[in-house]
């Protein structure tokens, strides 16, 4: 073999190498669930619609066999209503799209118009113990609990604290890959209506014995129980 294509053969392993080491380093998604209980299972949505607005530079991002541009904005997945368990007043919403990413992503799940949840997918050079290397964070938008126009959000009707639980499943390099996260949220707590009208006339009522003091101090006592007290003094005399 000459140094030609001794060259050749180099560069033909180097690049079999580097496909090779690319190939196994997609995170495939088969499965993704978004879980919601308890909620108003008979004015939930049909459907959520779940996005992939941004990822880290130099990744790829695959979405059913076609690859997404990175200055390209991934085209939205129907997330359909699968499940419905009045009994738990529980819904599931399921994703059989195929999406692979090669490096960290962000998706976001929007109800109708108004963003539901936010969360991201990354890849760690450290084990979390799943035998992927991969983690997933995900949060409820703040938005969709203060505006009052979220279906799953409906205190008035007694529905305050649902639970969210995102499910990913797929593989990675052959490996299984199980990602969820199970987010709990809690009612705000109020400042009872009593306790602030109490602190006001205690307030009025420390004002008004300063401004007496003051009176009294420039010898006028316009407060009655002062008056009756002065009067009585007077007559002392």
């Amino acid at each position: 073999m000459d140094q030609n294509e001794e060259a050749i053969s180099k560069t033909e392993n180097s690049l079999s190498f580097s496909t090779l080491k690319s190939h196994r380093s997609w995170l495939e998604i088969r499965l993704f669930y978004v879980r919601i209980s308890p909620c108003l299972i008979d004015s939930v949505p049909e459907c959520l619609t779940l996005c992939h607005p941004k990822r880290e530079i130099g990744f790829s991002l695959v979405i059913n066999g076609s690859p997404i541009p990175a200055p390209s904005s991934a085209p939205p997945l129907p997330l359909r209503r699968d499940r419905v368990d009045k009994e738990s007043a529980e819904v599931t919403y399921v994703s059989t799209d195929n999406v692979r990413i090669t490096g960290g992503a962000e998706f976001e799940v929007y109800e109708k118009n108004g963003l539901f949840l936010c969360g991201s997918l990354e890849r760690l050079d450290v084990d979390l113990g799943n035998g992927s290397g991969w983690d997933m964070d995900c949060h409820v938008a703040v938005g969709s609990i203060g505006s009052g126009s979220s279906a799953f959000f409906r205190p008035k009707l007694g529905v305050s604290a649902p639970s969210v639980e995102v499910y990913v499943a797929g593989c990675c390099s052959g490996v299984p890959v199980i990602l969820s996260k199970t987010i709990s949220l809690s009612p705000r707590r109020r400042v009872p209506r009593h306790a602030i009208l109490d602190a006001i006339p205690e307030d009025e009522e420390m004002n008004m014995m300063e401004k007496d003091h003051v009176s009294a101090m420039n010898g006028l006592i316009p407060h009655p129980k002062l008056q009756v007290l002065f009067l009585f003094l007077i007559h002392l005399v």
